[in-house]
């Protein structure tokens, strides 16, 4: 019987973790590190290489997510434009200005970028 209960528990718990642990709170710039701070951990990304490049047509008109998770104006993960077929890197808390950049043949999207000084 407490199986018959338990197993479903489990598994909404455990993609509720899941969900909430892959959306993006804040984006704090460091000197050369973006740290992406989720409600659970966080994501450093080294940005020595980092092109900063206005924000392309495509990557706010027909975005499908293929990797990743969204809720409402908060989106995380992996996406792509099904037109173009350009991937994207979206770390977006729903608040500040969409910052666009690439590093390599990565294509990244991120908003509320906070400044930090040493």
């Amino acid at each position: 019987m407490w199986t018959s209960i338990l197993a479903p528990v489990l598994i909404i718990v455990g993609v509720a973790l899941l969900v909430l642990g892959s959306l993006p709170v804040e984006n704090r710039l460091d000197g050369d590190t973006l740290t992406v701070k989720f409600i659970i951990g966080k994501k450093a990304i080294d940005m020595t290489d980092a092109k900063y490049l206005s924000v392309p047509d495509d990557v706010n008109h027909n975005i499908i997510r293929t990797n990743g998770t969204s809720v409402g104006s908060k989106k995380s993960g992996h996406f792509m434009n099904t037109k173009t077929k350009n991937k994207y890197i979206f770390y977006l808390t729903g608040k500040g200005k969409q910052v666009y950049f690439e590093i390599g043949d990565k294509k990244y999207l991120v908003d509320d970028l906070q400044h930090t000084s040493k």
